[in-house]
């Protein structure tokens, strides 16, 4: 489930900033910001078919990374740096 849940994020996170970034190939701190929002805002959709275990897990990734996100802003680490260390979690399931 969560390999499931994280090539989805991917997909999005990748889009988001490919298509905000048509202009400027380098990520700017407002893609990689709309990304981790459209990353998270994904994460929050719960798919019809999940079970209860799957569900929880997608809660637990859930917060872990909106917990990653909050810690980071409140410490004004940059938001392309946040979304990389994303990603990294992502690839290392």
């Amino acid at each position: 489930m969560k390999l499931r849940i994280y090539s989805s994020l991917l997909v999005v996170w990748l889009y988001a900033v490919l298509a905000s970034s048509q202009t400027n190939p380098v990520p700017s701190e407002e893609n990689c910001r709309t990304a981790i929002t459209l990353g998270l805002d994904q994460l929050r959709i719960i798919p019809p078919d999940i079970n209860q275990r799957d569900n929880e897990d997608r809660k637990k990734l859930l917060a872990e990374m909106e917990r990653l996100v909050a810690t980071n802003r409140l410490l004004g680490i940059s938001e392309c740096r946040t979304w990389t260390d994303i990603l990294g979690k992502a690839f290392k399931q």
